[in-house]
């Protein structure tokens, strides 16, 4: 079978601008649409695992039982106050944000033995520690035994 280029490539049209920019905003929204599929799926786990209803759910959140479908639908853009409500609605983080300017560390150790007659101990040193672009380290420690 022979193809006719000339005329392929004179019925070939040019995409039009509209869908252009549809292409263009559905590419830039492959990123939010797939975080919001993943809270969509957290609610949906703690839903079921706590055999609550969307009716429930949504008076928890303060919002309409037809925006929490919306939400579990997994193609709304949330906001961080509404991602926030959700976070206190289910008791935990959905979503995390790394924090390469803290670290938490724990420092044990056992005092020096000593004669008395006062049991040993250990004591148990633990706090955060905040980066100044990573020049200088100021810590605050936290006491507990």
């Amino acid at each position: 079978m022979k193809i006719n280029l000339e005329k392929l490539q004179a019925d070939i049209q040019p995409r039009s601008r509209s869908a252009v920019r549809n292409t263009e905003k559905r590419i830039a929204a492959t990123a939010w649409r797939s975080m919001s599929q993943d809270i969509a799926l957290a609610i949906y786990h703690y839903l079921h695992k706590n055999k609550i209803t969307q009716k429930v759910f949504a008076a928890r959140l303060g919002v309409s039982p037809a925006y929490v479908a919306k939400i579990l639908k997994g193609n709304e853009n949330l906001t961080l106050e509404t991602i926030s409500r959700i976070e206190d609605a289910v008791g935990s983080k959905i979503v995390h944000i790394d924090r390469p300017y803290e670290a938490t560390f724990t420092i044990s150790f056992s005092p020096k033995p000593n004669t008395s007659t006062k049991p040993s101990c250990c004591y148990k040193y633990s706090g955060k520690a905040e980066y100044d672009n990573y020049s200088s380290i100021s810590s605050t420690l936290g006491h507990a035994v």
